[in-house]
């Protein structure tokens, strides 16, 4: 039943806003349903893998995404393999406490002025480069991002989409479904990875099954909201999924006061 309603939340987080929601399947599975954190991964990639291709399928016919954004697309999807590989390797060597401390910072300094703008029925954007300043500045966003997020553990739709909007000019409804997109090649590529190194047994399978249907139920009413809700709304309430993600960021090699115990 726990399983299955945190599969529901970030369900419907996924269909309305664009997010993941990763930050709050880990603590469930590891402070609830007592997986060792290792396996907890596995699950969160393979779940939030399911949820986010979903939530692709089902908003593609709301938002409209031109040819300039599908270059964007690739772009940014290619980059983001490379940086959430990098990010994996580099979990040993690289201080988690500083990038920990600058994802939260980020992400609560972006959730207020979400927030703010929702109120204020205002928009902003910080740039909009086009041509070849466009795609370099993809790329860079797209490595830094994706590499943050292999170390902590994410998929890193928090912080994409924020990105998307204030630095490319994206809608709020395009930037979450181009975040989404973006989010399916890392994923895939971490949870076969993690089913490779044994870190997804069949155990986890099932639990991540339960998670993957409670999603996608939460996909369908998510993405039904989003005709109803206009863009000052659904920026709102990622404002508030960004800062509750700060507080429930929790880096992969953090001490969770859990028994290291094998997934029977």
């Amino acid at each position: 039943m726990l399983a299955s309603i945190s599969g529901l939340l970030t369900g419907i987080a996924a269909g309305f806003i664009g997010v993941g929601g990763g930050e709050f399947r880990i603590p469930v599975l590891v402070r609830v349903l007592r997986f060792p954190l290792r396996i907890a991964s596995g699950v969160n990639l393979l779940v939030g893998l399911f949820t986010v291709v979903l939530s692709v399928y089902r908003r593609w016919g709301k938002s409209t995404l031109n040819d300039d954004d599908v270059v964007l697309l690739w772009i940014m999807g290619v980059v983001s393999i490379v940086g959430a590989g990098l990010g994996v390797l580099g979990r040993q060597r690289l201080p988690l406490r500083p990038l920990s401390f600058f994802v939260r910072a980020y992400l609560v300094i972006v959730g207020v002025w979400m927030l703010y703008e929702s109120l204020a029925h205002a928009d902003h954007v910080l740039l909009n480069p086009a041509g070849m300043h466009r795609w370099a500045l993809a790329g860079v966003i797209a490595l830094v991002i994706a590499a943050a997020s292999g170390v902590l553990g994410v998929a890193g739709g928090e912080m994409r989409i924020p990105a998307l909007m204030y630095l490319f000019g994206l809608p709020i409804i395009e930037a979450g479904t181009l975040s989404l997109m973006v989010s399916i090649p890392t994923l895939a590529s971490g949870a076969a990875t993690d089913r490779k190194l044994g870190g997804l047994p069949n155990s986890a399978v099932r639990v991540a099954l339960i998670m993957g249907v409670a999603s996608a139920v939460g996909v369908v009413l998510g993405t039904a909201l989003i005709p109803y809700a206009d863009r000052h709304i659904i920026k709102g309430a990622l404002g508030v999924v960004l800062l509750l993600s700060a507080l429930r960021l929790t880096p992969p090699h953090a001490s969770i006061d859990q028994p290291e115990m094998s997934a029977r």
